[in-house]
């Protein structure tokens, strides 16, 4: 556990591979008694650290959560605010920008507007930060 924080989850799933489902349960218990598992604490890192080094949107880290054995309780808990959600997605928008070229302008809203996609964001936050990064109306130009 030195490398990661785990979920409760992913520790059973990696237990499993050596020890009996009693060893586990025995094992488990202690290891929350004591603080050093939380589903709590391991999905607030998890955003966290999402945050910083690969941005990405609730219905993303939602998903990826859920994956790990998190609880729909904890998971609402620790999920970015719409506002946090939309600096988040204005900032990966902007670097991506930074690094795109010379690119036509169409092009360049649908890879913006894909790539925030890929990372979970919801359509509405990703048409307003490219029609704001583009100074575009998304609504008018694809119709």
């Amino acid at each position: 556990m030195t490398v990661r924080d785990r979920s409760i989850q992913e520790l059973r799933e990696r237990l499993a591979e050596r020890f009996s489902e009693g060893e586990i349960q025995e094992t488990l218990e202690y290891l929350e008694h004591m603080g050093y598992l939380d589903d709590l604490r391991f999905a607030a890192n998890f955003v966290q650290y999402r945050n910083r080094q690969r941005p990405s949107g609730n219905f993303l880290l939602r998903f990826e959560l859920r994956n790990k054995g998190i609880k729909e309780s904890y998971i609402d808990q620790v999920l970015n605010t719409d506002e946090v959600e939309y600096e988040l997605a204005l900032n990966l928008a902007r670097h991506r920008l930074s690094n795109s070229g010379d690119v036509d302008g169409m092009v360049r809203v649908r890879r913006l507007y894909a790539l925030l996609e890929r990372r979970g964001f919801p359509s509405n936050v990703a048409r307003r930060v490219v029609g704001e990064l583009l100074d575009r109306d998304l609504e008018n130009d694809y119709n």
